[in-house]
C-alpha cells in the first residue's frame, strides 16, 4: 500500500508540472488564389467597412458613398485597402507578438529518472523513480535586455507602416495628377482639332477661290493628322493614369470608372516654402529619418543584450528520487559559461552594427537635405514656368476676343478669327503641360518632407529627430584581463 501511494505521489507530481503546459492544436489556413482573386475583384468604395474606417478617422459619412472622391478621400481609402500597407501592419503585429513572447516565463525542463536495481531483495521493488526540474535563472537581466530590443523592433515596424502609407499616398498623388492632366489634355486636343478643322475648311474654300496656296493646305492637313495622333496618345495616357489610381487605391478599375473624381486639390499652385523652412521641415518630419533612428535604437538595444550575455546562463535543478522506502531530495546547478573571447567578439560585432546604423542615419539625413534643396529648386522653376504659361494663355485669349471683335466690325475675316482661336487652344495645352510640371514638382516637394504641403500646420508642433551619438567603441563594455 505504501508503495502504491508513493508511486501515486510521483505521478501526481509529474501531472502537476505538466498541467501548466497549455495545449494548442494546429489550425491549417491554406491560401486559395481563386478566393483571394475574387475578393480583390469584389472590392468597392461603397463597402461598409470602409465607411466605418472613414467615420473612425473623423470624416462625415452621412452621405455614403461620397458624391465625389477627392485626393484626400482616395488617400484614406488607399490606407485602409492597400495590401502593401497590410503587409507592413502584419509585420508590426508580429514584432508586437515577439515582444510579448519575450515577457513570458522562461521554459523549464523536466527529466525523469527511472532506475532498476537487480540486486534489490527482501520483497522490495527493484525500481526507483526520480524527477529533476530545471529552473532557469536570468543572470545579468538578459530577458529585460531582449524585451527592450524587441520593443525597439516594434517601434521600427510601426514606423514602417507610416513609410508604406506615404509610399502609397505618393504614388496615388502622381497618378491622380496624371489623370487630371490627361483629362484636360484630351479636352484641349479635341478643341484644338475642332478649331483646326474649321480653319482647314476655310483654307480649302480659299484654295478653291485661288486665294491660298496648296502648300498651306498640306501643312494644315499634316498638323491635323499629328493632332489626331496626339489625341489618341492622350486617351491612352488617360486610361493608364486611371489604372494607376485604381492600383494605388487597391480597387478594380471599373470601380473608379463608376465614380466622380474631384481634382480641385491638384488644380492650383501652392506657394513654395522658404528653402530654410523646407529643409528644417524635412529634417523634422521625414518618416524614413525616424525609421533610421528606430533602427539605431534596435542596434543600441542589441548591444545591451550582448553585454548582458557575458553572464553565464544558470539553471537550478532540484530533484526528487524514491528508492524502495527511501526518499531522496537533491539540488544541483548548471552553468553555461560563454568563452571570454566569444563574448568580446559578439560585443564588438554589436558595436559595429550600431556604428553602421549611426552612419546610415547621417547618410539619410544628408540625402534628405539634398533632396529638399533640389525639390525646392525644381518647384520654384515650375512655378515660374507655370506663371509664364498662364500669361501666354491670357494674352492668347485676349487675341481671340480681339479677333472676334474685329471680325464683327469688318476689320478681320474668318481665317483670322480661326487662327486666333487655334492659337488660344494651343496656348491652353501649353498651360496644361506647365500645370503638370508644377504638380510633379509639388509631388517631389511633398516627398521631400513626407507631408502634404496644403497642411497649414506643416511647420508647427514637430520635434526634431535627434541624431544618434557617436558610436565609437566603448572599452568599458569589455572587462580587461
Amino acid at each position: 500500500m505504501k508503495l502504491a501511494s508513493r508511486r501515486g505521489a510521483g505521478v501526481v507530481l509529474i501531472l502537476a508540472l505538466l498541467a501548466g503546459c497549455a495545449r494548442e492544436t494546429y489550425q491549417p489556413k491554406p491560401i486559395d488564389p481563386g478566393a483571394t482573386e475574387a475578393a480583390l475583384a469584389g472590392r468597392t468604395l461603397a463597402a461598409p467597412a470602409l465607411r466605418d474606417y472613414f467615420e473612425a478617422q473623423g470624416q462625415d459619412v452621412k452621405t455614403w458613398p461620397p458624391e465625389s472622391w477627392d485626393l484626400s478621400a482616395l488617400t484614406l481609402a488607399a490606407v485602409f485597402l492597400h495590401p502593401e500597407i497590410d503587409v507592413a501592419r502584419a509585420r508590426a503585429d508580429l514584432a508586437a507578438a515577439e515582444k510579448a513572447t519575450s515577457r513570458t516565463a522562461l521554459p523549464y525542463t523536466l527529466t525523469a529518472r527511472p532506475e532498476y536495481n537487480s540486486a534489490e531483495g527482501g520483497g522490495d521493488t527493484p525500481w526507483g523513480y526520480g524527477l529533476l526540474v530545471g529552473l532557469p535563472i536570468d543572470l545579468g537581466n538578459k530577458r529585460a535586455a531582449r524585451t527592450e530590443q524587441l520593443a525597439r523592433v516594434e517601434e521600427a515596424a510601426r514606423l514602417e507602416v507610416a513609410v508604406a502609407s506615404w509610399r502609397v499616398r505618393s504614388r496615388l498623388r502622381r497618378h491622380f495628377v496624371d489623370l487630371h492632366v490627361a483629362n484636360q489634355t484630351v479636352e484641349a486636343l479635341q478643341a484644338e482639332q475642332a478649331e483646326r478643322g474649321r480653319l482647314l475648311a476655310l483654307m480649302e474654300k480659299r484654295l478653291a477661290a485661288g486665294m491660298a496656296a496648296q502648300g498651306e493646305l498640306s501643312s494644315l492637313r499634316l498638323r491635323q493628322a499629328e493632332g489626331e495622333l496626339a489625341l489618341r496618345r492622350a486617351v491612352v495616357r488617360r486610361e493608364q493614369a486611371l489604372a494607376g489610381v485604381a492600383e494605388s487605391v487597391a480597387v478594380p478599375l471599373g470601380e473608379l470608372q463608376a465614380v466622380r473624381l474631384d481634382f480641385s486639390a491638384v488644380d492650383h499652385a501652392v506657394p513654395a516654402p522658404e528653402p530654410p523652412a523646407l529643409q528644417r521641415a524635412a529634417l523634422l518630419n521625414r518618416i524614413d529619418l525616424r525609421r533610421k533612428l528606430a533602427d539605431y535604437a534596435v542596434a543600441e538595444a542589441a548591444l545591451k543584450l550582448e553585454v548582458a550575455r557575458q553572464y553565464p546562463d544558470i539553471t537550478l535543478v532540484p530533484g526528487y528520487f524514491w528508492d524502495a522506502d527511501e526518499t531522496i531530495w537533491s539540488i544541483a546547478g548548471l552553468a553555461l559559461v560563454p568563452p571570454r573571447a566569444r563574448t568580446r567578439a559578439l560585443i564588438r560585432e554589436a558595436e559595429l552594427r550600431r556604428e553602421i546604423e549611426a552612419r546610415a542615419f547621417l547618410a539619410v539625413q544628408s540625402a534628405v537635405i539634398a533632396e529638399a534643396q533640389a525639390a525646392a529648386s525644381r518647384y520654384g522653376h515650375a512655378l515660374a514656368a507655370h506663371e509664364a504659361a498662364v500669361d501666354v494663355l491670357r494674352r492668347a485669349r485676349e487675341r481671340r476676343r480681339e479677333a472676334a471683335s474685329q471680325f464683327e466690325r469688318g476689320y478681320a475675316d474668318r481665317v483670322d478669327v480661326a487662327n486666333a482661336a487655334l492659337e488660344a487652344v494651343v496656348a491652353e495645352r501649353t498651360a496644361i503641360v506647365a500645370m503638370l510640371e508644377l504638380q510633379q514638382g509639388l509631388s517631389a516637394l511633398e516627398d521631400a518632407v513626407q507631408r502634404p504641403l496644403d497642411n497649414p500646420d506643416l511647420f508647427a508642433g514637430v520635434q526634431p529627430a535627434a541624431a544618434p551619438a557617436d558610436a565609437a567603441l566603448n572599452p568599458a563594455l569589455i572587462d580587461n584581463d
